[in-house]
């Protein structure tokens, strides 16, 4: 990063930052106390609108206990297990359902009364409002899930709420339904059960009473949500008979007494509270939204801004105007440094240098200074390491050229022995061919070359050893042009003979491909050999301590030892092409060996 950036950003940060740590901390504290004002606020009007509610059901729970002992209904239950002619029984029904109907103007809110006689007879009485209770018969009541819950209760009313049970409460009305087992004053055995079916329209006007609250007249919207999650009534009457968990992930339904919230509401973010309203495990529900809460905190933000940019804009100003002049000498002799580390060291990377004597024109002159002695010294190394690179390379060819001259002359003088004089004139040729390849005045061949001289040094080997080993070439023709580090091949395929198919039970052969890849050349030498054990791979590659001792033996006698062939293939490639490139050997006793070589294709193109 440059300096004038750098002491831009330090401006900011010991100044401007803190200013702004502290306006979002003072926020994020505002906020805190919003929601704790109108959490506790929350809890007030929630006490408040779940007593009315609570007032509510206890009064419809004072008129039901009076109903279940008042005459119409005990005589109505009684009579339903004499047994008289169907018109009798007929009008009798009508008559008792006549004298339920003064039952429901005890309150406005009723709307419906059923009961069920043991032999299940039904009596039922009804306003001219809506209804949603199924006229079931009384063994299918019995048969329903809340059967057992209402014997449990013995006459104690069990509430249902609008969309609990839409089997048996429909889903065309929000309606809270009461059932209740109606025990013979008499006896007290149960004679039969009461269904009530009570209007939620008190219950909404009390919502609606409490939908607008404080100065900025909040809307606040309201539910109520039974133990599953289920909404029973929306003050909005958008979510009645969905599930509270549509809406937002909190377990609302599991509210022990009072909770509150800051969390998302159909996708607005808002302050949801609950209220248990002990009864039937339903809990009420509140929401605001925090943007109309917090809306008086804007002033507060907008003055937070203000003094941000402000700073910004200071900060700025100070930067061009004064310390500009100061960074701008600093960065020039920055940016030629980046260049001298890229390796340039030419004239472009001098700085230029004004009259003056200040600190900066000091500083510009030490770096040319500083450039040219780097310049001096780099040249002297790259002398030094072409020479260094140049004597190994040499010396590393000094040890492989005779190494295979001899092998090649044995054979040779083996076949004069046997008076082969055809096989003797074969074999001359082959060598003329290796000796010119060897003594080649460049150090780069081309692909032709080499296989060319490995070829002759296979035909020359198999003179010798006709049955001992085979040979196939794999090279395609785009191949031959690309160029190669000369006597590259001929070293790995002498070991192969020499030391691969020793003791060999069959027939050996030697294989050599070359393929193209991604722009390298992937030459692959591989034989059916005896292979090799960890402990010789360890000795080729120089990972043993006898190798250390051995330092102090002469070449020749050092190179049969520690298979000097391969080791020196892998330390030329590795001079010549660099790190990326060289040589990869895989072996395993008993299973053959593979040599595998990748050089570059750009070094050197096509000749």
């Amino acid at each position: 990063m440059n300096l004038r950036p750098k002491l831009l950003l330090a401006f900011i940060g010991l100044i401007v930052a803190p200013l702004i740590l502290l306006g979002i901390v003072s926020f994020l504290n505002s906020e805190h106390l919003l929601e704790k004002k109108y959490s506790e606020q929350t809890e007030i009007t929630l006490k408040a609108v779940g007593g009315n509610i609570r007032y509510f059901f206890r009064e419809i729970d004072q008129i039901t206990d009076s109903s279940v002992t008042n005459t119409t209904v005990q005589d109505a239950l009684r009579s339903s297990h004499n047994s008289v002619n169907d018109a009798a029984r007929l009008i009798a029904i009508s008559q008792y359902e006549k004298s339920l109907g003064k039952l429901l103007f005890q309150h406005p809110a009723l709307s419906m009364m059923m009961l069920y006689g043991k032999d299940g007879t039904m009596f039922r009485s009804y306003r001219n409002d809506p209804t949603t209770f199924k006229k079931i018969t009384y063994d299918m009541l019995q048969g329903h899930a809340i059967y057992p819950d209402i014997l449990r209760l013995g006459g104690r009313p069990l509430w249902l709420g609008p969309y609990e049970q839409p089997e048996l409460t429909g889903t065309g009305a929000a309606l809270f339904t009461q059932l209740r087992i109606v025990r013979d004053m008499d006896t007290f055995n149960d004679s039969g059960i009461m269904v009530t079916q009570v209007k939620t329209d008190e219950i909404d006007n009390m919502l609606r009473d409490f939908t607008l609250s404080g100065e900025q007249q909040t809307q606040t919207r309201y539910l109520i949500i039974n133990s599953e999650g289920l909404v029973m009534l929306d003050s909005s009457h958008q979510l009645e008979g969905k599930l509270a968990q549509s809406q937002t992930q909190l377990p609302l339904q599991k509210t022990a007494r009072y909770a509150s919230y800051r969390t998302l509401f159909n996708h607005e973010d808002s302050l949801v509270s609950a209220y248990n309203l002990d009864r039937s495990g339903w809990v009420l529900i509140s929401v605001k939204s925090w943007e109309s809460l917090t809306s008086e905190n804007i002033r507060f933000v907008q003055w937070i801004g203000g003094i941000t940019l402000l700073c910004l804009l200071f900060a700025v100003l100070f930067n061009i105007f004064f310390v500009s002049r100061v960074a701008k000498a600093i960065i020039r002799v920055v940016r030629k440094m980046r260049l001298v580390e890229q390796g340039m060291l030419d004239i472009n990377t001098r700085v230029p240098t004004s009259g003056g004597k200040d600190e900066t024109v000091l500083l510009a002159r030490s770096f040319n200074s500083m450039v040219e002695t780097i310049g001096r010294l780099l040249s002297e190394v790259r002398t030094e390491q072409d020479r260094k690179q140049r004597a190994e390379m040499m010396l590393m060819q000094a040890q492989i050229k005779p190494h295979f001259l001899f092998n090649t002359l044995e054979s040779i003088n083996a076949l004069a022995a046997q008076n082969e004089g055809g096989k003797i004139m074969q074999m001359v040729r082959r060598l003329s061919i290796l000796l010119r390849t060897s003594m080649h005045h460049s150090e780069i061949i081309t692909v032709r070359q080499e296989i060319e001289h490995v070829n002759s040094y296979l035909e020359i080997q198999k003179y010798r050893f006709e049955d001992l080993f085979s040979y196939e070439l794999s090279i395609p023709d785009e191949a031959f042009d690309y160029t190669i580090l000369k006597l590259t091949l001929q070293p790995l395929v002498e070991n192969s003979i020499q030391h691969g198919f020793e003791g060999l039970p069959h027939v050996g052969l030697i294989s050599i491909s070359v393929h193209l890849e991604d722009g390298s050349l992937i030459f692959t030498i591989a034989d059916n050999g005896i292979g090799m054990n960890e402990e010789v791979l360890k000795r080729i590659n120089g990972l043993t301590p006898e190798l250390e001792r051995d330092l102090d033996l002469n070449v020749a006698e050092q190179g049969e030892r520690r298979g000097l062939g391969l080791r020196s293939v892998a330390d030329r490639l590795r001079i010549h092409y660099g790190a990326p490139y060289g040589m990869m050997l895989c072996s395993q006793e008993g299973c053959g060996t593979t040599i595998r070589i990748k050089i570059p294709r750009d070094r050197g193109e096509r000749i």
